[in-house]
Order: C-alpha cells, then structure tokens, then sequence
C-alpha cells in the first residue's frame, strides 16, 4: 500500500475513500510479492496491481462491495487441493479459482476500505514523505482489517506493512547519460542527488526528476553526503582527475552500490590507481558499469546501470530468468 501513498492521499485529502487491496500471504508460485497492492478510486478508476492481470477482475467486485458497506473482505486465490484426490487438480468446496495461479501458487489478499482520518493515512503520509513507518493490521476474523499495536503485542494473524526510508542515488557527473539514470532512479523510488563542478551542465532543467543537484568538487561533495549501505554511487563523469577518488571514498565509505562508467581499457587504469591509494573492498565496484543488455543510447544505458543496481540491492544475479530454476519472487512473512 505504501509505494501507492501519494495517489491515495490525492483521493483521501479530498475527504473521499479508497479501498485498498493487499497482499498478505502467499505460498507456491505466486505471481508478486507480500505487501503489493491495487487500490479502486471514487468513479472507479484503479491503481497499483497484485498479480499484473489475473486476479484484479474479481478483487474489482469485491472492492465495490466493501466500499458500500465498509466491511473488510480477505480473499484467497488459487485453490486447495485434496492430497487424498486422484485427480491432483481437485479443490476443495471453499476454493477460489484465478487461471494465472493454477500452477500451485496460493495468494490471500485484504481488501479494505480507508476513509479520511483514520491512523492509516498518517503512514501513508509519513510514507509519502520518505520517512520510515510501518502498519500492522489484523488478520483475525473478528477484528479483519484494523489497526494493531506491535506484532509483539498481538495474538493471532497480524501483517505488517514497512516502508523504509527511501535509499539514495548519488549520481557523479551531469552528462547525458546521467539524465536518464535521474529519470530512471526516481521513477524507482530512489532520492537523487547528482554531483558535479560544472554548473552549466547541472541544471533544473536537465535534472528535473533529481532531489538535489550539488555543484562542487564530487570527492569534497561526497564527504558531505549521507552514505550507507542502501546508497548507490553511479560514476558517469569520465574524469580523470576525480573518479577514482570518488569509488575510493564510495567504498571506504560502505555505499551497497558502487559504478563507474567507462571502456576496460579505462577500467584497468581506475583500478590501479585504487590499488595504489589502498582501496578496499575492490570487488564490490562494478565497472564496466551495468549489465551487459547490448545498451547504446542514453536510455539504455540508463536501463543496464539501474538494473544492476536493483540486482546488487536484491542480492540477485542478474542474468536471465529463462533458463533458471526455483522461484522467482523472494516472499515476505506473515506475523503469527
């Protein structure tokens, strides 16, 4: 529900509900992740989305039924089947069919109904804001849908919803390429703040999508920043004079990304000067930077560097899902 905040918020601060759907167990092969969420807008109209298609049709319905009466729903699609059954496809009576889902995959969502005032809509401010924030909501029939304490404090089924705050995308060098990674950082929920010392380069105008645009020399810059473990460091400059000054700091530092922009032939020459200032952690700099898509426009290579910077977050590999085995989704849990 968090990453919709501020398209509900439009809706709530103008006194009208929303009904929010999300969700909040899945097993087998489901289709998304614990925690995603569609919502259905006064008129009708939706955003967000639980499986991309197969099961938003029915969750429509039901949405129009909980916002008239206000009475939370807790849907479950896929289907149980009878392990005694000869027939592996037979379910039983309370069943919930979802064509996507027949390949075992088991998905309970809250549908529920916010209205204007309720504690829900102070997180969701909080995280519109990019604050920290977390929401607790009760699974149990008697209680589905409301607002709980702590998990720690409660018996019976309890999800927990967590925005964390948002990371941060330090990007170094105001070059074409860099517009396109702004564009693509924000769009991915990243603070971006772009870094270089030319102040003809950095504009508003070229960097609309950035939260900070800082003129300044990046290894002086960079000491200034805010840097952990949730922060990616995106080398574009093709400057001689600072770029390995700048990985050397983004690493001894511990940003969880660390990318610089060049051939292997510059590659190599980065990395002896690391080598000569000491650098550690070497093996966490990813240069060449990016996956290896066959990127050539500024787009594209917007495309490649973001999707090794997710991959690096996730802790995934980042090759192709054909060919690979196991689930693709990484579920979250449900508190009991």
């Amino acid at each position: 529900m968090f990453e919709l905040a501020p398209r509900l918020l439009a809706v709530l601060d103008h006194g009208d509900p929303v009904v929010v759907a999300t969700a909040v167990a899945m097993s087998g092969s489901a289709p998304s992740g614990v925690g995603t969420s569609m919502a259905v807008l006064p008129g009708g109209g939706v955003v967000g989305t639980i499986s991309g298609g197969c099961v938003e049709g029915s969750l429509f319905v039901t949405a129009g039924q909980v916002l008239d009466d206000g009475v939370p729903v807790l849907e479950r699609f896929g289907f149980d089947a009878d392990p005694d059954a000869e027939d592996p496809d037979a379910a039983g009576p309370d069943a919930v069919w979802a064509p996507a889902l027949r390949c075992g995959g088991r998905v309970e969502v809250l549908v529920r109904r916010v209205d204007p005032g309720e504690p829900v809509v102070d997180a969701l401010r909080r995280a519109a804001s990019g604050e920290p924030t977390s929401l607790a909501l009760s699974l149990e029939p008697d209680s589905l849908g409301a607002v709980v304490s702590a998990p720690d404090g409660c018996r019976g089924r309890v999800f927990v919803e967590r925005a964390d705050a948002r990371p941060r995308c330090v990007v170094v060098g105001a070059v074409e390429t860099a517009v396109a990674v702004t564009n693509a950082a924000a769009v991915l929920g990243y603070a971006v703040t772009v870094v270089d010392p030319r102040s003809v380069f950095l504009t508003d105008e070229r960097f609309p999508a950035a939260d900070e645009r800082i003129v300044g020399w990046p290894t002086r810059v960079l000491a200034g920043l805010p840097i952990d473990g949730t922060t990616a460091v995106v080398v574009l400059s093709h400057d001689d004079r600072f770029d390995a000054g700048v990985v050397d700091l983004a690493l001894r530092r511990g940003a969880g990304y660390v990318g610089a922009m060049g051939s292997r032939a510059t590659h190599e020459r980065r990395l002896a000067e690391l080598v000569a200032l000491g650098t550690p952690d070497l093996e966490r700099l990813r240069s060449p930077i990016g996956l290896d898509i066959g990127a050539e426009t500024p787009a594209e290579t917007a495309l490649a560097v973001m999707a090794e910077v997710v991959a690096v977050r996730r802790g995934a590999p980042g090759g192709a899902l054909a060919g690979g085995a196991g689930p693709i989704h990484r579920h979250a849990v449900v508190a009991g």
